[in-house]
């Protein structure tokens, strides 16, 4: 674990947080709170639940904003900045102004918050937030999808199709290989700890190694991929924009079994066991058998998930388009809890503790609990 005292920089003023932040194991750091990008939380939450908190950020936000740390909540938007919240009480920290629109999860490593910016002269840099000050600058081009942290290393891609590894372990970054696609990259990166996989715009998943950066395969699905890759049980998952959700091998990246939705995945997956959960354009929640693909259930919101399902215990949680957050069993795909917002909603919700916390279009953060826990 690191212990650390969070200094925060508004404009020209400065001032501490009066706690210690554990960045321990029950943290969500990265998109997909692991690098297989698994999007299940550490904590079980119950429905039903009631508003806790609402944070008004003042804009917008990406896909998947959010990171968590000890209770603290940072949450990236559209603009520029990164709101820094006491998930306990909803009340602001402070606010860490970034380079540009920040499309794409930061990521928390150690004592630094590595925020990728979406267009700009920087779109990659750290930030030392013992020392609320910039560590290092990176100049590599836009970056729509979330970096991916595995051990000490920073894999990066962008719309200029250039995927890099970066070791981070000091406070200037160690460029430790580059690759480069032919076209541009949504997809969020994934990695088993030896190999790195990711889909691009140009149809293609591209497996490559860890250490070196050269390509061991790729497979091409003949459709654009802009959802995040997921890893589980030696097999790699990724939707397209034609509507297919591919399970490939691993080791050689052969087709282990696809599942037509006739809809466009924006969003990546939710596995647990041998549970794969999914959302499409259609508004249709898909769970299958992780094994061979088959469907067990599926579940209709009123409009378009173009976000990733989160599971927490025995429960499934996700937003949509139709404003609304839901809450479903796992196991029978049963709606058990919805709440509507004041816009839509885009963004993956995340779980820390007994709170529940999901980003709206109306550019509110919504925080619940469990209604027994608010008496």
């Amino acid at each position: 674990m690191t212990f650390l005292s969070l200094l925060i920089f508004i404009s020209c003023a400065s001032f501490k947080l009066d706690k210690n932040i554990i960045l321990g194991e029950f943290n969500w750091v990265q998109y997909g709170n692991s690098p297989q990008n698994l999007n299940v939380s550490d904590f079980n939450i119950s429905p039903p639940f009631q508003l806790a908190w609402k944070y008004n950020a003042g804009a917008g936000f990406s896909y998947s904003p959010m990171v968590v740390a000890d209770g603290i909540l940072f949450i990236a938007t559209l603009t520029d900045e990164i709101h820094v919240i006491d998930i306990e009480t909803g009340k602001k920290i402070g606010v860490i102004e970034s380079e540009s629109a920040i499309s794409a999860t930061p990521v928390l490593y150690k004592n630094k918050l590595i925020i990728p910016n979406a267009y700009g002269k920087n779109t990659l840099q750290s930030i030392d937030i013992n020392l609320g000050k910039v560590l290092w600058r990176e100049k590599i081009g836009g970056i729509e999808s979330a970096p991916l942290l595995i051990y000490d290393n920073l894999i990066v891609a962008t719309v200029d199709g250039h995927v890099i590894n970066y070791r981070i372990k000091y406070d200037v970054p160690e460029k430790i290989w580059e690759f480069k696609s032919q076209k541009p990259i949504h997809s969020t990166p994934a990695s088993d700890g030896k190999i790195v996989v990711f889909g691009c715009d140009d149809g293609n998943v591209y497996s490559l190694d860890l250490e070196t950066g050269k390509l061991i395969w790729k497979f091409n699905t003949s459709s654009p991929i802009f959802a995040p890759v997921s890893i589980s049980n030696g097999k790699i998952f990724v939707g397209t924009l034609n509507g297919t959700l591919y399970a490939l091998n691993l080791k050689d990246g052969r087709v282990e079994w696809k599942f037509q939705t006739n809809s466009k995945i924006y969003g990546g997956c939710a596995i647990k066991e041998s549970l794969i959960l999914f959302g499409t354009a259609s508004g249709k929640l898909y769970a299958l058998n992780e094994k061979n693909g088959e469907k067990i259930w599926d579940f209709s919101a009123k409009s378009i998930i173009n976000s990733s399902p989160l599971i927490s215990g025995n429960y499934v949680c996700f937003g949509s388009l139709d404003k609304n957050i839901y809450v479903i069993d796992i196991t029978t795909g049963k709606l058990l809890w919805n709440y509507e917002t004041g816009g839509r909603i885009k963004s993956t919700p995340i779980v820390w503790k007994d709170f529940l916390i999901v980003a709206s279009e109306d550019r509110f953060v919504y925080a619940f609990k469990t209604q027994q826990q608010m008496r």
